[in-house]
């Protein structure tokens, strides 16, 4: 087997399916959180790590870890419940262009590639990086409605995933901190096509220079945000930052450089709990279809992360007395990391 390693980004809450491969190297995000380790899986807080910050860098803790602890020729990032799918198939997509999956099945997993690591581990040795294919901003919906550039779409959530607006803060730290990536980040922003949620495979080269890249300016962003009366979802502004920092690499080396690449479709899976039976996976369906109905009705009107969908959020588990990790959750779906990030989409 070659050096493939993909991490797979799992929250230390929820006991989620694992995918038996080679490749996938689940981890526990914010693992130093997490005293009983249910799922007998890696964290993230041993050697050299971040993971007392999950509440703030999301998944990025698990990205951390990987590049200062584990050697590999080729790294990848995954979430819990958001893979690239390495199906020869294309699926039909949603408004995020992300396959819509109720469950994390044995089935599904088939499906979209994930057990077949000889077929996973040719293409990703025939490729310098694979990332999802992007989504275009004006099929993305928002609280104040679609959004043509990505700058644009980030704008759209200042006051509910920032307290302020944040593109020109970003615009300028990668000034300061990697002026090489300047032009790269005003045409990205200026762009029509978000390449979000932090899931891809490359070369160490790549990976090395991505870190570089982040982690400098997402550390130094935390020391110069005034947090004062942050919601739990603006404390996540590294996390978001990082996502951006992410776009604009990929962009970058898509544009600017020549290396061998490859865009996949991404696949979303809302629920990824251990199934238990097959009575248990129908519910899973029903809810999780019920859920995808009623949020094309919500999200216009109760923006993720804002007062209005919070408030909503507390009507709903008064009545229902659900857990706030519930199956049936309308809260907004965490981007598939330790900490519950959504994702700018």
């Amino acid at each position: 087997m070659s050096g493939v390693k993909i991490f797979v980004s799992h929250r230390i809450d929820i006991d989620s399916e694992l995918i038996k491969n080679p490749l996938y190297v689940p981890v526990r995000c914010g693992a130093v959180f997490d005293h009983e380790n249910p799922m007998n899986i890696a964290g993230d807080d041993t050697g050299d790590h971040i993971s007392n910050r999950r509440m703030s860098f999301c998944e990025f803790t698990v990205q951390y870890w990987a590049w200062k602890n584990v050697d590999a020729d080729y790294y990848g990032l995954c979430h819990y419940r958001r893979y690239l799918s390495f199906s020869a198939r294309h699926f039909k997509t949603d408004e995020h262009n992300m396959i819509y999956v109720p469950a994390l099945t044995p089935r599904a997993k088939d499906k979209y590639g994930f057990t077949n690591d000889s077929a996973m581990e040719r293409m990703i040795l025939n490729h310098d990086l694979i990332t999802a294919e992007p989504a275009p901003v004006a099929h993305i919906p928002t609280a104040h409605g679609k959004q043509t550039t990505v700058r644009e779409l980030w704008d759209a959530y200042v006051g509910i995933f920032f307290k302020q607006s944040i593109v020109d803060f970003v615009l300028q730290l990668i000034d300061r901190f990697a002026p090489q990536y300047s032009g790269s980040a005003e045409a990205y922003f200026s762009g029509t096509l978000h390449r979000g949620f932090n899931c891809y495979v490359m070369r160490k080269e790549l990976f090395y220079r991505l870190c570089s890249f982040q982690f400098p300016i997402m550390f130094e962003a935390e020391q110069l945000l005034d947090t004062s009366g942050y919601t739990q979802t603006m404390m996540r502004t590294p996390a978001f930052i990082g996502e951006m920092l992410y776009g604009i690499f990929i962009y970058h080396l898509l544009l600017q450089e020549s290396w061998h690449t490859k865009e996949l479709q991404l696949v979303y899976f809302r629920n990824t709990d251990r199934i238990t039976g097959q009575l248990e996976l129908a519910k899973r369906y029903i809810c999780s279809y019920a859920e995808q109905g009623a949020r094309m009705i919500i999200d216009p009107f109760f923006a993720k992360g804002s007062q209005r969908r919070e408030a909503l959020k507390s009507v709903y588990y008064s009545v229902t007395h659900a857990k706030h990790r519930g199956a049936a959750n309308i809260s907004e779906g965490d981007g598939g990391n330790g900490s519950g990030k959504n994702g700018a989409v």
